[in-house]
C-alpha cells in the first residue's frame, strides 16, 4: 500500500473519521496516514518537518501541503503567530517578547515577500526533486487574511490554486465546523475536489 502525509496547519491536522484526511486515504486506498498538519504553525515548520524526512528517506508516497498565510513566526515547539494565547508552563517571557515584536519589529512587506521567495523556492527546488506524488493547495490563499491576491502559482505536482478558508466560509463562517475548520459536508466535498484532481 502507498504511504501518505499531510504537511500544513490546522486545516489539514484532524485525525477524525470525518477528516477529509482520513476520507481522500481510503479514496486512494493509501495505508494509514502517518503525518497530519499542526494547528497554528507556518510553512517553516512544514520546510524542516518535510526536510527531515528527506534526509531519513522516509517521505511518504503521496505527499499532500496545505499551505498557510505568511503572518507565523516559527519555533521549534510553540504556535507564535499574531493573537496567540498563552500556554500555561510556557515562559510568559516569551509572549511578552512576540507581542513586542508584533509593535515594534514586524514588518508586513518583508513578510510576504520572504514568503513569497521561500515558498516558490521549497516548491521549484525541493519538492520538484522528491520521489514522491506532490498535491500542493492553499489552507489560506496567500495574504488572504488581508484582503489581498498574491497570484503565487506553485509548479511541482498537481497544484489546487483553491482555498479551504474561502471554501469553509471565509471570515463571515470562520471555524463554524469543528473538523479542519469544516463541516462533515465540506471535508467530504474538498477530499472529492482533490480526489477528483489528482485521479
Amino acid at each position: 500500500m502507498k504511504t501518505i502525509g499531510f504537511f500544513g496547519d490546522s486545516f489539514c491536522a484532524s485525525n477524525q473519521p470525518e477528516s477529509w484526511c482520513n476520507i481522500l486515504q481510503q479514496m486512494l486506498g493509501a495505508d494509514r496516514i502517518r503525518w497530519f498538519g499542526e494547528p497554528g504553525k507556518g510553512i517553516w515548520s512544514v520546510f524542516f518537518r518535510y526536510n527531515q524526512l528527506i534526509q531519513q528517506d522516509r517521505v511518504p508516497d503521496i505527499s499532500i501541503f496545505c499551505w498557510t498565510e505568511p503572518y507565523r513566526l516559527y519555533h521549534p515547539r510553540h504556535t507564535l503567530s499574531a493573537n496567540t494565547e498563552p500556554l500555561e508552563g510556557v515562559d510568559p517571557n516569551m509572549y511578552k517578547a512576540l507581542e513586542q515584536y508584533w509593535i515594534h519589529l514586524h514588518n508586513y512587506d518583508k513578510d510576504e515577500m520572504a514568503y513569497e521567495y521561500s515558498l516558490k523556492y521549497y516548491d521549484q527546488n525541493i519538492l520538484s526533486e522528491v520521489n514522491s506524488e506532490i498535491i500542493q493547495m492553499w489552507s489560506f490563499r496567500p495574504f488572504e487574511t488581508a484582503d489581498k491576491d498574491a497570484g503565487i502559482k506553485l509548479t511541482t505536482g498537481t497544484f489546487i490554486d483553491e482555498s479551504m478558508f474561502a471554501f469553509s466560509g471565509g471570515k463571515d463562517n470562520w471555524d463554524k465546523g469543528s473538523i479542519n475548520h469544516m463541516t462533515v459536508e465540506q471535508n467530504q466535498q474538498w477530499a472529492q475536489k482533490v480526489y477528483d484532481r489528482i485521479r
